[in-house]
């Protein structure tokens, strides 16, 4: 079932660490693998792990970070979305592996008030990291192309400690 646009922030309430595995499992998929403390930390890994992508989802997706795209990701409205701007540079600095164990429980309608131009769908993947001695969620959004590869587009820290 394709779940109606606006309704993406309601249904990650739903999500529970054990969607991913067990305790231990979700702990080792949460671990970060880098630390970035600021813009222009996340921003230098970022324009190194750029040069591996595309990536792949648990689900199978693939998605390409563009290097060209770094900066929006650490951008100050980025930073913003997220429920706190250290644990947005972690999830940053960290995208590839987040990424890797990223799931997709519920595909979505596309947004009518938003440029669908070429669009297919706007995916949303959800991963756990772990964040001062918690799980929280990670959310990130893929804009999936009828004509050319599918492309990372955000990524956002949800205030959704588990």
């Amino acid at each position: 079932m394709i779940e109606k646009w606006d309704t993406v922030h309601e249904k990650v309430k739903e999500i529970h660490p054990n969607y991913w595995g067990t305790p231990e499992e979700v702990a080792d998929m949460a671990a970060p693998i880098r630390v970035a403390k600021n813009r222009r930390e996340a921003t230098a890994i970022l324009k190194e792990i750029a040069e591996n992508s595309p990536f792949t989802s648990k689900s199978g997706l693939t998605a390409r970070l563009q290097r060209r795209s770094v900066g929006k990701l650490v951008s100050s409205v980025a930073v913003h979305t997220s429920f706190s701007p250290e644990a947005h540079y972690l999830a940053a600095a960290n995208i590839d592996k987040f990424f890797s164990n990223a799931i997709e429980p519920w595909l979505f309608e596309l947004n009518p008030n938003k440029n669908n131009e070429g669009l297919k769908s706007r995916r949303y993947l959800f991963a756990p990291m772990e964040y001062q001695g918690r799980i929280t969620i990670i959310k990130i959004t893929v804009k999936e192309y009828h004509s050319e590869e599918n492309k990372l587009y955000s990524i956002e820290a949800l205030d959704l400690v588990r």
